[in-house]
């Protein structure tokens, strides 16, 4: 018996289809021909940063245990089910194939798919290392796809989360997917899953908003309550079958710790810094500011769909203590890091200064004009400049840990409620 693992990536257009769709087809198909599937099929989210993607820049393996003497029947099913559903016509939908036997991944692999998780990585260096263990690859349109499906396959996941995903009949792709809101809530309020509903927008989360395969995907800690979550939504709809994958979504395994003179164009980055200037607030409702680590200066970005985490970073005042957590992104500015999360750890004293009560009758005095002092109202008494009072500010947050709103979410976020 042989160990057979199946990396698929870069199936999809802007205009349809999914890659989880082509792996559940194919995983059903092996089943049918009686392989053991010795795992759930893993989907990974790569760099959600990547200029490449399409929507959610996800990639899938399959993991079966196969008679040796099927092993080719196997890799040629897989190759054929990837051929016949891959979005055609389309110069940047490329997908590769990565095939590999074998009981453990090689260990030079798992950092390779750790770094397709955080940064940019090249296909050449998924060639290369994919010929060093004699994986085979099958490549259609460019292939750029195969360093997706090799991450897929390598990726250790060690604190997995879970998604249940029910498909559309293919004559219900490309319309609106009937599903009964009330029962969503009703999920929403067990508790079972996450990111099913959001109270605050009264949005539906489960459903995608793309003409792909997908009718709802139910995410939870366990299989088990993914399922159980899942068979708790209505649909008006026929659903054509349901798979679960194990996955990195809401791990924050793309984020790591770094220095502002060590970041990147399109990586992810954790950055603690101090504030350097007071937050501006542009026409379109964007929030940006500008921290300083002591190796450099770079801004950070709360954008207008973040909602309410754009009022604390517009509430920061230069010398606030903060941890950045995002992507990083080239802008006309320079680097910049979008907020996917931020941590207020320390507020710096901040100082406002009023004008005096009067010394005869106590009303607070009023401006005489600027460098004229103050005079009082009521009985007219004057006093200088020097006599304001200068009081600390009452701030607007608190230390803490802020996120952006849940439709601002990006799949790999961790959220706080997790």
């Amino acid at each position: 018996m042989a160990v057979l693992r199946i990396g698929v990536d870069d199936t999809d257009s802007v205009r349809g289809m999914c890659t989880t769709f082509v792996a559940a087809v194919l995983e059903k198909r092996l089943r049918e021909m009686g392989f053991e599937q010795i795992d759930y099929s893993h989907l990974v989210r790569l760099n959600p940063n990547c200029p490449f993607k399409t929507r959610g820049n996800a990639a899938v393996s399959l993991h079966f245990r196969v008679g040796d003497g099927m092993v080719g029947e196997a890799v040629e099913t897989a190759v054929k089910t990837v051929e016949e559903f891959y979005e055609k016509g389309f110069e940047t939908t490329q997908p590769g194939v990565v095939v590999y036997r074998g009981e453990d991944v090689p260990a030079d692999w798992a950092g390779f798919a750790l770094r397709a998780v955080r940064e940019m990585v090249e296909l050449k260096e998924a060639l290369r290392l994919a010929d060093r263990h004699g994986a085979q690859l099958f490549m259609f349109n460019g292939g750029r796809g195969v360093i997706g499906a090799l991450a897929a396959v390598a990726l250790p996941l060690e604190n997995p989360t879970y998604e249940a995903i029910a498909y559309r009949a293919p004559h219900n792709w490309g319309t609106v997917r009937r599903i009964d809101r009330a029962s969503v809530v009703k999920l929403y309020e067990t508790g079972l899953t996450f990111d099913s509903y959001d109270p605050v927008t009264d949005e539906v989360r489960i459903t995608p908003h793309t003409p792909c395969p997908i009718l709802a995907g139910v995410r939870a800690l366990t299989p088990e309550n993914a399922l159980k979550g899942l068979s708790m939504v209505r649909f008006h709809e026929k659903v054509l079958m349901t798979t679960v994958f194990k996955t990195n979504q809401a791990t924050d395994m793309h984020l790591v710790e770094t220095k502002i003179s060590a970041l990147k164009p399109y990586s992810n980055a954790v950055l603690t810094g101090r504030v350097a200037a007071k937050p501006v607030k542009t026409a379109g409702g964007h929030v940006f500011i500008k921290i300083d680590d002591g190796t450099g200066e770079v801004f950070l970005a709360a954008y207008r769909p973040t909602g309410r985490l754009r009022e604390v970073v517009y509430g920061l005042r230069p010398g606030d203590l903060v941890r950045a957590m995002g992507g990083v992104k080239p802008k006309p500015q320079g680097l910049t890091l979008n907020l996917e999360k931020l941590e207020v750890l320390e507020l710096a004293e901040q100082f406002v200064t009023r004008p005096p009560k009067c010394p005869s009758c106590q009303k607070r005095m009023e401006s005489a004009g600027r460098g004229r002092g103050y005079r009082c109202g009521r009985c007219g008494a004057r006093l200088g400049v020097n006599h304001a009072e200068v009081v600390a500010e009452q701030r607007s947050i608190r230390p803490g840990m802020y996120e952006v709103d849940v439709p601002a979410r990006r799949h790999l976020s961790k959220p706080l409620c997790l």
